[in-house]
């Protein structure tokens, strides 16, 4: 949190209608940005008869560049078919990257002083995902299924919320 120097007892416009209009002002904010999440994938074709998760036999990078992904196609959908009869599939784990995460929150406040001792109002402006960015969850990572690749999921939109609060 960032007190702005403006107003009475602060560095500028410490007299005068300046002062009084921006001088007690607060600002702050978080700013987070995250990588991808690796995460697992599954095919939908049991030839193992072990158990467990199957991923089947590794093809190639699942990974696809960044100027080729969409919500409808996040990954190589045929990097994985399914092994043969009885044999153990060589797939690893975690192979997939999910979408990263990008969120700027946004406060700003003020405290008008009251007439009384000890009494003060409070105004808060408060933005989650200030920027509106869309963060989208993890692709469906089920190899064989209809919706596999895609990503229908997404985080919150921007939220705003006004608070007053008067403490005495």
């Amino acid at each position: 949190v960032y007190e702005l120097p403006f107003g009475k007892g602060h560095k500028y416009l410490t007299t005068g209608a300046g002062g009084a209009i921006l001088g007690g002002w607060q600002v702050g904010g978080i700013f987070a940005q995250y990588a991808g999440l690796a995460v697992g994938h599954s095919i939908n074709v049991n030839n193992e008869n072990l158990g467990g998760t199957v991923r089947g036999d590794w093809v190639r990078n699942p990974n696809l560049p960044s100027d080729e992904r969409s919500i409808d196609r996040w990954f190589d959908t045929g990097f994985a078919v399914a092994s043969a009869p009885g044999v153990v599939s060589n797939s690893g784990r975690n192979l997939i990257y999910a979408p990263g995460r990008v969120n700027v929150d946004l406060m700003v406040s003020r405290i008008f002083l009251m007439p009384w001792e000890g009494h003060y109002l409070q105004f808060r402006f408060e933005s989650f995902n200030f920027a509106n960015h869309a963060n989208f969850g993890s692709p469906n990572t089920g190899v064989g299924t209809p919706n596999a690749g895609k990503i229908t999921t997404a985080e919150d939109p921007r939220r705003i919320q006004f608070a007053l609060k008067y403490a005495f």
